[in-house]
């Protein structure tokens, strides 16, 4: 469930420093509902407090630099190990001399991750430690709203005391400015998804995904750009490669045609996409006659238009991820792969069938990349649902400790990877989770 962002500033009175460090001294509150990512021991005064104090034009600096990637980036691979990333989505970066929470902002698209992690073990000379641990998710409509009125607030005070000869007032209004613009705002949204600060990215980048010459389609675009980031070009060209026409699908393709569902049986849009791909994999199942049962791999090459052997050959494509072109009209489609394993190639076509049924069918191109956005969340949860139903797979356990041998077995029953298995337990609170390494 999404929750509210506070971000709070409660001026205070400082006698040093320049003026914008006098001038926006503050208690500085960062919370997600009732739960303060601000919680801190003071080691000096051997206090506990809600707040930090420092200065709250650096943290609107932060905000205002990294907004586009803020609001559009999802997590990259290894994040903890790229300091880029790190820069961009943690507070702590903020800087100015005082010592900022680690929260990072994580954008799936639809949606904010929000993560506060302690470090545990903080720099000898660091006066104050940060106490409380909390992952959370709030809307983009709720992070915009609250980022914009922080902004507003400081630069009323910052207009109010006659502040002038920096860059925040520019900058921030370049932001909005930007927002405002349906043509710069999809050129700094792709260059986010591509791992770009703005200006950064290169030039020629940004056009061959925004002119789309092998008409591809937008969105599916954005998610090959959460894909491939600073290397979108080296992913993106095989596929372009694949698209262009031809009669028949090249080496390691297979030509299908996807079923539909009766119109408005589809989804609720107010779930979070997890849930929606639960409803609709459930919904396709009853409609095709499927109930509890595994789905073989006959029933399967079935419904997407094609013959078994797809699943049994070994022949891969050059494509870099799994991914569907459609051929023309009436659900027709060329289906690559980029594994041999059956397994994989049975996840994938799945993958590719929920985005069918769920996505306005306007679109060329449906990718399944390994970005988490929330449209790759959806195809996941869908394939899993649908390959393997929480329900049937609970039935099937008959145990609610299942060891290594029980998950392989119910793995052998779907047809499934024992990692899926697993990871349907994780999702659906039967197994625990490790905690994400947020501090790593």
């Amino acid at each position: 469930m999404s929750e509210e962002l506070k971000i709070e500033c409660k001026w205070l009175g400082r006698e040093v420093g320049s003026e914008v460090d006098r001038r926006f001294y503050a208690d500085i509150g960062l919370a997600v509902g009732e739960d303060w990512m601000t919680l801190l021991e003071d080691l000096e005064a051997s206090t506990v407090r809600s707040h930090v104090r420092g200065c709250g034009y650096h943290l609107a600096q932060w905000f205002a630099a990294n907004w586009w990637r803020l609001r559009w980036e999802p997590e990259a691979r290894s994040w903890w190990k790229d300091a880029d990333w790190r820069v961009a989505h943690s507070i702590a970066a903020a800087g100015g001399g005082d010592v900022w929470p680690n929260v990072l902002f994580v954008s799936d698209g639809d949606s904010l991750g929000v993560a506060s992690v302690p470090r545990p073990k903080g720099a000898d000379f660091e006066p104050v430690r940060y106490l409380n641990r909390v992952l959370a998710r709030i809307t983009a409509a709720e992070f915009e709203q609250k980022v914009d009125s922080f902004m507003e607030g400081l630069l009323s005070r910052m207009h109010t005391f006659a502040i002038a000869g920096d860059n925040l007032p520019n900058l921030w209004a370049e932001v909005l400015s930007e927002r405002q613009n349906p043509e710069a705002a999809q050129w700094r949204k792709l260059e986010a998804l591509c791992g770009y600060d703005p200006e950064e990215a290169p030039v020629a980048t940004i056009e061959m995904l925004l002119e789309d010459k092998a008409h591809l389609g937008g969105k599916a675009l954005e998610e090959m750009a959460a894909q491939g980031r600073h290397s979108i070009a080296a992913v993106l060209n095989p596929i372009l490669e694949l698209a262009s026409p031809k009669a028949k699908p090249t080496v390691g393709g297979f030509r299908g045609k996807m079923p539909n569902l009766p119109v408005g049986k589809k989804h609720d849009t107010k779930a979070r996409p997890w849930e929606q791909a639960a409803s609709l994999a459930q919904l396709a199942r009853k409609e095709w006659g499927l109930g509890n049962q595994p789905v073989s791999n006959k029933q399967l090459a079935d419904l997407l238009g094609t013959k078994p052997s797809v699943f049994s050959d070994r022949t891969k494509a050059s494509t870099p991820i799994p991914i569907a072109l459609r051929t023309g009209t009436n659900g027709r489609f060329d289906l690559y792969f980029d594994s041999a394993w059956a397994n994989s190639r049975r996840f994938a076509s799945t993958r590719l069938l929920g985005d069918h049924l769920y996505q306005p069918d306007t679109e060329r191109l449906i990718p399944a990349t390994h970005a988490k956005t929330s449209r790759q969340q959806f195809q996941r949860a869908f394939a899993q649902e649908f390959l393997c139903p929480f329900d049937a797979l609970l039935d099937k356990l008959q145990t609610d400790q299942p060891n290594e041998e029980d998950i392989a077995e119910a793995a052998a029953h779907f047809d499934v990877s024992p990692l899926m298995v697993r990871t349907t337990l994780v999702n659906k609170g039967e197994l625990d989770r490790e905690t994400l390494n947020w501090a790593a």
